[in-house]
């Protein structure tokens, strides 16, 4: 497992004013993980990596990040699935990233692409990756330096990812614990699509039994997108029984990504070995395996 540098940000978050001190220490990588769902004509969100973006506006020194085609298992049968130990730690090297460096990660808009990267560091036993508080709208925000135009390579890293901590679960597993009376889902999509009025990536609307819904969006403030201050944070989480030390948590979303602000915001809170269902409702909605509530007829199909 990595320790942080000794100068750098804790418990997963980087304010941008750290990182505008420290932009030009060489341990410091910036990875910008802009990406945009675009649905495609049968209503399945696509992922598109928006380097158009980053080539208008980054940070200075940022690396671009194409989450599914680089941080992703290229043979997955969903989007974003988790990657083997090897293929990570290579990306990582292609990145730059060593293993002393303190990596910051950030998103032009919606925070949990940010996160997604951070949640796999974590699970892959590495603690030196940090997502950057507001991302790039709020460090436009403050006014500080950006560059534009393709980023500038860096060297390449010598990082080694030795073990993973096993923090993602598939969906036969999750099927199969279902009745637990210890285990918390917890569904981090919007309320019209935990309660089916609108579907996510095409298939059966609701969500998986048992569910309770916290909303990732939730957790950032609309206005300035920061995340919530810690104690609003904790609340929320706390009314959700998420912070009960003797109940496991799995969280999921449409396909792994929001999910992991939820377990970001959990990890800042105190929790640990929280696990997220990996291929989430891309896989869940669309296999009639798998039981399904809708709220807005009170059905459930298994």
């Amino acid at each position: 497992m990595t320790t942080p540098h000794i100068d750098a940000p804790s418990n997963g978050l980087a304010q941008a004013a750290w990182l505008a001190r420290n932009l030009d220490r060489q341990d410091v990588v910036v990875l910008d993980s802009t990406t945009n769902l675009v649905p495609d004509e049968h209503g399945v969100d696509q992922a598109v990596a928006d380097y158009d973006a980053f080539l208008r506006a980054h940070i200075p020194g940022a690396q671009f990040v194409d989450l599914q085609a680089t941080l992703s298992d290229p043979d997955g049968d969903y989007l974003f699935t988790v990657p083997e130990i090897e293929h990570f730690e290579q990306a990582l090297r292609k990145l730059g990233i060593d293993q002393d460096s303190v990596v910051i990660i950030y998103s032009t808009g919606n925070p949990w692409w940010a996160t997604r990267i951070w949640w796999l560091f974590h699970h892959f036993g590495l603690d030196n990756a940090f997502v950057l508080d507001g991302g790039l709208r709020h460090w436009l925000d403050q006014d500080l330096p950006i560059a534009s135009g393709p980023a500038q390579a860096r060297p390449t890293g010598h990082i080694r990812v030795h073990a993973s901590r096993d923090l993602a679960i598939d969906g036969r597993t999750l099927l199969s614990r279902l009745d637990e009376p210890a285990l918390t889902i917890v569904n981090a999509l919007p309320e019209d699509k935990f309660s089916g009025k609108s579907r996510v990536h095409g298939g059966r609307p609701g969500h998986i039994p048992g569910s309770i819904n916290v909303p990732a969006a939730g957790l950032v403030d609309k206005e300035s997108g920061l995340f919530l201050e810690p104690r609003r944070t904790e609340a929320l989480l706390d009314a959700a029984r998420l912070l009960d030390k003797d109940r496991e948590v799995v969280a999921y979303c449409g396909g792994g990504i929001s999910a992991t602000l939820v377990i970001f915001a959990l990890h800042r809170a105190g929790r640990e070995r929280v696990k997220l269902y990996d291929a989430s409702l891309s896989e869940w909605a669309h296999d009639e395996a798998f039981p399904m509530v809708d709220l807005t007829n009170g059905t459930r199909s298994d």
